[in-house]
């Protein structure tokens, strides 16, 4: 019989009283839509696996087979769900994905190498350039024909002139939510190939994909692409396991593995016992658990849309893939960083849209993956609150505080 879920059983004040990120890093009046966690619960087989490990205190030193069967066990996953065939000796597994993508930031490129990015991109990667001193190289995502798209004119042009050693795609894509089609990734791919590029593919909402589009791992064309690829990837989104810190970088090549290996072993760290044994029961037995969440985000998402749709000045695309809804407010009148006034006018705390790069300037990225009631509340706060402005600044009457005393109060929040 199938195992019920219910993906509601937690209220606001339950949330409220989390201890992670999430929930407590700002005042209980908030309501954080921002950092990529859900609040349901995880998978039922994933919770007793953790639960006999405590109930048993088996929190000892990892064993190596632990790792062998967690490589394997993905393998399999990314053979069965997108076709993708992983060589379990080319897998360097590493505590979350951008450790992995910092090791091969590090390790495949030198100093002052450029690194080719689609903006807007994850915040985490313009860290990672500053801090290894590599040089970004960013070509800007645009809205043509309803979807995020880059131009390949363009793209061609950026990499003859800037010469980068690395391509680092994020597919799919966050924060937009697109799902590259194989088109797509054939230019990007051939693109790679012609200037010799190695390709980093951040690939970690690989599972998070809706009707309509289907996720194709770039290493998946041809052998001269996956030779060159190195494809990262977690169960920590799509399961909801992020704190367990347990990630996999499946090199096409043992040339790429060997780079990552170059790290010793301990600066690389060590995956525990707890993030091993939830990834593996994930992928061995959480897809019917995983089948009832895309149902319930793709309900988010629409009804996202749906809110959104009426509100004068704002404008966005259905992202395809991930429970992230990137929101174009620049017609809104709040501003480069939108998601500072709402937070302090709207009591919502959004990503800041200039964290993704100069494209993100006036944008906001928005978590749909909450229950229906919070999400309700916190669409209820943020389109009152951009159309009770908008009406403001028609009538020339800013209320009791205007716009740049919203601005200034959140700076306050970091």
């Amino acid at each position: 019989m199938k195992e019920r879920i219910d993906l509601d059983c937690y209220d606001l004040a339950a949330l409220q009283a989390r201890q992670g990120e999430k929930w407590a890093r700002d005042a209980p009046d908030k309501i954080p839509c921002w950092v990529a966690d859900m609040d349901f619960p995880i998978a039922p087989p994933i919770r007793r696996a953790l639960e006999e490990v405590i109930e048993t205190s088996d929190l000892g030193y990892p064993m190596q087979a632990l790792e062998e069967k967690l490589v394997a066990t993905f393998a399999r996953w990314s053979k069965v769900r997108h076709g993708l065939e992983v060589d379990p000796a080319s897998v360097v597994v590493t505590t979350d994905v951008v450790q992995g993508l910092y090791l091969a930031i590090t390790t495949l490129s030198e100093p002052g190498d450029g690194v080719l990015v689609l903006t807007p991109a994850y915040p985490p990667y313009f860290l990672a350039f500053e801090e290894t001193a590599r040089n970004m190289v960013a070509v800007d995502l645009t809205v043509v024909d309803g979807a995020y798209r880059f131009d390949p004119v363009e793209l061609r042009a950026v990499v003859e002139r800037e010469r980068p050693r690395l391509m680092l795609l994020c597919n799919p894509h966050n924060p937009t939510g697109r799902v590259f089609t194989v088109d797509e990734l054939h230019e990007l791919a051939t693109i790679a190939n012609e200037f010799d590029l190695v390709i980093l593919s951040d690939e970690i909402h690989c599972d998070l994909v809706y009707p309509g589009a289907t996720h194709i791992p770039i290493a998946t064309l041809g052998v001269e692409t996956a030779n060159r690829t190195i494809t990262f990837s977690s169960a920590s989104k799509t399961f909801n396991l992020a704190g367990l810190r347990c990630g996999v970088a499946a090199c096409g090549s043992v040339q790429l593995a060997n780079g990552l290996l170059s790290v010793p072993r301990r600066l690389r760290g060590t995956v525990n016992n707890l993030g091993m044994l939830a990834t593996i029961t994930a992928f061995e037995e959480g897809s019917a658990w995983l089948d009832e969440v895309l149902v319930y985000l793709e309900r988010n998402r629409d009804r996202v849309a749906q809110r959104l749709s009426s509100v004068k000045g704002v404008s966005s695309v259905a992202p395809e893939a991930t429970y992230l809804y990137w929101l174009d407010l620049r017609a809104t009148g709040l501003g480069d960083d939108p998601a500072a006034v709402l937070s302090a006018g709207a009591n919502v705390t959004l990503l800041h849209g200039p964290d993704f790069g100069s494209a993100g300037r006036g944008h906001a990225r928005l978590n749909f993956a909450t229950t229906t009631a919070v999400l309700d509340e916190a669409l209820d706060r943020l389109t009152g609150f951009i159309s009770q402005s908008g009406e403001d600044r028609a009538t020339g009457s800013t209320g009791e505080r205007d716009l740049g005393d919203l601005r200034s109060a959140s700076d306050e929040l970091g």
